[in-house]
């Protein structure tokens, strides 16, 4: 019987919770560096928060749909 040369699925989740929350993150603190810099208040760092939220899950669907990984 051959072992497969495939990592298996808990080092994907792992890597799908980490690219998620660093979006996510990334994201608002962006926009606190920006709302800082022009003296809003955090109108930025909602909107880059949010973006980074969207841009998170469709990197992780992408990333979970991809049939080399399975």
């Amino acid at each position: 019987m051959a072992k497969s040369k495939t990592k298996g699925p808990g080092l994907l989740l792992v890597s799908v919770g980490t690219m998620l929350s660093s979006m996510v993150v990334a994201g608002f603190l962006l926009g606190y560096w920006v709302d800082g810099w022009l003296g809003t208040p955090p109108v930025f760092m909602l909107a880059f928060g949010g973006m980074g939220l969207v841009g998170g899950f469709l990197k992780v669907c992408k990333l979970l749909n991809d049939p080399k990984m399975q």
